[in-house]
């Protein structure tokens, strides 16, 4: 398994499990400690998948805080895992389909469904999981050398962004209990919908923010950020009109500084989210 192996990797660079874990997921979102052995079959995935529905379900529609999912059927059909869920109060859709695949031992949701009058299902909205991790493979712990290599004392683990949509590993040492069919299960806090979760880069948002109220008229934030085309346009755009392309340029300017102050989906030139 490349993620265990990526692990494992970090392991003998002398990081503790906590730190290797994080630094894991960064490439492998949906990797866990020893993960066959929490959730490797059947029943398993069908129990961890029934402990974490209420957080799941919650995560894709944040607009509905609140709301309590029940799961009326599980289906494992082939490599999926067809979960029927309600609703209370109504989403709007009832019930909905949530397609899961197995990724590194961990169900991951994929996409879920919506119900036509003659039994078939419509898809509703997809998370975009794929059944392989980004990364390219590794032969083995000792071909791959990851960026903190050298580093003699770990660096602070990066916050993980939203959506994402990947779900939490199940703790280790913690029994997973049977659910009751039709039982609603206990609500969990919600964090957004699921999504790709996106790094942490090292720029701040309060200085983007700062740089564009201030110095946008010259792109001067958007240097910052790495984004050297639009920097150079603002730039040439203020001073080759004498300042008259400063009625573009300044307002142009604030809309981006207050996204990247407010935006949780503002991006540096890198694509990675901006840090508090």
């Amino acid at each position: 398994m490349e993620a265990q192996a990526y692990f494992e990797n970090l392991k003998s660079q002398g990081f503790d499990d906590e730190f290797a874990q994080k630094h894991t997921r960064q490439y492998y979102p949906d990797f866990s400690l020893n993960p066959t052995a929490s959730v490797g079959n059947v029943g398993n995935h069908n129990a961890w998948i029934s402990q974490n529905f209420q957080r799941i379900a919650a995560e894709c529609y944040p607009d509905d805080e609140g709301a309590v999912f029940t799961i009326a059927d599980i289906r494992n059909n082939g490599q999926v895992i067809e979960v029927i869920a309600h609703s209370n109060p109504s989403i709007g859709y009832d019930p909905v389909r949530y397609d899961f695949i197995i990724i590194n031992g961990i169900p991951a949701l994929e996409s879920t469904s919506t119900p036509n009058p003659d039994g078939s299902w419509s898809p509703f909205f997809s998370t975009g999981v794929s059944s392989e991790p980004s990364p390219a493979p590794i032969s083995s712990p000792a071909a791959y050398a990851p960026p903190i290599v050298h580093q003699t004392h770990p660096p602070q683990a990066q916050q993980m962004g939203q959506f994402a949509a990947q779900q939490q590993p199940m703790m280790q040492g913690q029994p997973m209990q049977a659910y009751g069919q039709g039982q609603p299960v206990q609500a969990y806090g919600q964090q957004g919908m699921m999504m790709q979760q996106v790094g942490v880069g090292s720029r701040s948002k309060i200085v983007t923010f700062l740089l564009g109220f201030f110095l946008g008229v010259f792109g001067v934030h958007n240097f910052y950020l790495g984004k050297t085309g639009l920097g150079i346009t603002q730039l040439l755009l203020t001073i080759l009109t004498f300042g008259i392309g400063t009625l573009i340029t300044w307002p142009w300017s604030l809309i981006e500084s207050i996204l990247a102050l407010a935006s949780s989906n503002f991006r540096d030139g890198d694509g990675m989210a901006l840090s508090d």
